[in-house]
């Protein structure tokens, strides 16, 4: 099970095959032709980089770019019309893009909502919820979606990840470019959720976070899957050697850990899952100071969340 995206890798494969003319030497460098067809042939599905910004400091950040507030998208080399920035990220209309990419189905914008079923993908999503749902998977929006000009849209990040194609953010020559437009759905939940950390995180949640908002829910959970990717807890296997792992927590021995989850906990478990992380990384939790041994990341509700000093 995948839980976290490599930008890194990402970003080396995709620069390879990206037919734009200005690239950060900080992505891709080099003139090998033949490594350059390694990285194409080897292009991961579902990815979306972006080039000459983040790895590059000579480079402006798109809010103190002239300002602009929004960027063409192309599919290939034919426009598709506005990315619209929100934050650091450029949204578009959902509508839009599958009729840019020439997907057809059943869809529902009403601007504040939609759904859609097309091109394999079942989507909904709706305007002041953090995360919407795609082929039962749950994906966390930091902006949330926006109802722009009456139709929603979404982070293109987020579509490219349930379409299964790639894209890039040149913010050198300011445009975003589909370059591969052949459809791989997003995984569905039932192939990718495990049955068993589902059952035991929302566990994990109910006894820990019961009456606590539901973004602190989420960071309890992301805590187990910080673990299991930590090389510092034994390499568990799973969220159950997480949770049941000698003397870790104290909802094991004292039977809190077999508490009955509502429906918010088994949501913010499969959010966890699924790779949102409200604590920047913590692999502790606590409800009063751990001291000097240990860096508070976030405090969230009335948990405090803490990696080792």
């Amino acid at each position: 099970m995948k839980y976290r995206w490599l930008p890194r890798i990402a970003a080396i494969v995709c620069a390879a095959c990206l037919a734009v003319g200005v690239m950060s030497q900080t992505v891709f460098a080099g003139d090998d032709s033949q490594a350059a067809d390694e990285y194409t042939a080897e292009l991961p599905q579902a990815t979306f980089v972006v080039l000459g910004g983040e790895t590059d400091e000579a480079t402006p950040s798109p809010e103190v770019t002239d300002n602009r507030t929004s960027l063409p998208l192309y599919i290939g080399e034919d426009y598709a019309g506005e990315c619209t920035l929100i934050g650091t990220q450029p949204y578009v209309s959902v509508a839009s893009f599958l009729k840019a990419l020439g997907v057809t189905g059943d869809v529902n914008d009403q601007g504040s909502a939609l759904s859609l079923a097309a091109g394999g993908v079942v989507l909904t999503a709706r305007t002041g919820q953090a995360w919407f749902e795609c082929n039962e998977r749950y994906l966390y929006l930091e902006n949330g979606a926006q109802d722009l000009g009456g139709t929603l849209a979404l982070p293109l990040e987020q579509l490219v990840k349930c379409f299964g194609i790639t894209a890039a953010w040149d913010r050198v020559q300011w445009r975003v470019t589909v370059e591969n437009t052949q459809i791989v759905p997003l995984q569905s939940g039932s192939e990718f959720y495990d049955e068993s950390d589902v059952y035991w995180l929302s566990r994990m949640i109910c006894a820990m976070a019961a009456e606590e908002p539901f973004e602190t829910k989420v960071a309890v959970g992301s805590v187990c899957v910080n673990r299991m990717e930590d090389g510092g807890f034994g390499h568990p296997e799973n969220i159950y050697q997480v949770i049941f792992a000698k003397n870790q927590f104290d909802i094991v021995t004292n039977g809190m850990i077999y508490s009955d989850p509502t429906g918010d906990d088994v949501l913010a478990a499969k959010l966890a899952l699924d790779g949102w992380d409200p604590t920047g990384g913590a692999t502790y939790i606590s409800g009063r100071d751990m001291g000097g041994g240990y860096q508070c990341l976030a405090l969230l509700g009335g948990l405090g969340f803490y990696t080792a000093a």
